[in-house]
């Protein structure tokens, strides 16, 4: 699953992701009428989001519009069997000087990968720390073959991101928890830089015993990733 407003990739791809939308938030707003369209293309070393293992590595491609503070774009990637696609649109705005967004997103999956999820998204940037919850969402529940059960599991998502600038690390620290019939925390640290026009991320997580997953390996456990990004 992708966050949204991607300009890039997973916290390092959604360091190079949910960050940089408060980014092009700020920019949004300076510039009412402003429109554009821009591409990412990236790769993961492993596929992890919100402490949950995906596939072994990843290759994506994404889209983005802008028109003036509305977005609306699209993120494909290859996972272990079939391909993820996800769709997502909203509205950066700026309140007390604070980049804030609201928005959908829709995650679904080729190949009974695993069922569809929707849900609401909002955040705000508040300089030393920012806060993202994804909200009202609906998984659509499946069996061992990934076939639809017809059940549906409500959840929300909230996201801390704090940055460890403030005692000299080059580094971003996130708590991650789903509520509601989803399970589980995460802690991840994270690393972004651009290199060459390159974006580079690396992160180091550690999920819960009780994590959303489907095998029991990737849960209370520790992964790194490595990603590649480059948005045209």
């Amino acid at each position: 699953m992708k966050k949204i407003l991607k300009s890039s990739l997973s916290l390092a791809m959604a360091a190079l992701m949910s960050l940089s939308m408060f980014a092009h938030a700020g920019e949004a707003v300076a510039d009412d009428h402003a429109s554009s369209v821009s591409y990412n293309v990236g790769y993961m070393s492993e596929y992890w989001y919100r402490g949950v293992y995906q596939s072994e590595s990843a290759v994506s491609f994404g889209a983005d519009a802008e028109m003036g503070n509305l977005y609306v774009g699209t993120w494909w990637a290859d996972v272990d069997k079939g391909v993820e696609y996800d769709i997502y649109a909203g509205l950066n705005f700026e309140m007390m000087g604070m980049p804030m967004y609201i928005g959908a997103t829709g995650y679904y999956y080729s190949d009974n990968f695993d069922g569809d999820y929707e849900e609401l998204n909002a955040g705000i940037d508040m300089g030393f720390m920012s806060f993202d919850a994804a909200f009202a969402g609906t998984y659509e529940t499946v069996d061992a073959n990934g076939v639809d059960t017809g059940v549906d599991a409500d959840y929300e998502h909230y996201t801390i991101t704090l940055p460890l600038s403030f005692v000299g690390l080059p580094l971003d620290y996130s708590y991650q928890t789903f509520q509601d019939e989803l399970s589980g925390f995460t802690h991840e640290l994270s690393y972004g830089a651009t290199v060459s026009g390159v974006d580079v991320g690396i992160v180091l997580g550690r999920n819960s015993e009780n994590s959303t997953a489907a095998a029991a390996d990737d849960k209370d456990t520790t992964y790194a990733t490595f990603s590649l990004g480059y948005s045209f």
